[in-house]
């Protein structure tokens, strides 16, 4: 059975429900120490490693969702 998903309210819609948001805190929490610790051993200033790793990690993080609700959620965000 095809399904047409509704991929802008898949992107865009916040996450609301309590699993959603634990689960991209702990994305972003887990890929912000991936990307950072090489970073804290190099020349640059802390702030500067902190930006660049906070970058990919809300990017990986924001994409593992919509992964997520794009496997388990399909009736969710369906079109009519």
């Amino acid at each position: 059975m095809r399904v047409k998903i509704d991929i802008a309210k898949i992107f865009l819609t916040p996450p609301y429900e309590m699993s959603e948001r634990v689960t991209l805190f702990l994305m972003l929490v887990i890929t912000f120490i991936i990307f950072f610790t090489p970073l804290k051993f190099s020349r640059i200033s802390p702030f500067e490693a902190a930006i660049t790793a906070a970058f990919p990690s809300l990017s990986i993080s924001w994409g593992w969702i919509v992964l997520l609700r794009s496997i388990f959620k399909k009736k969710k965000y369906c079109k009519d």
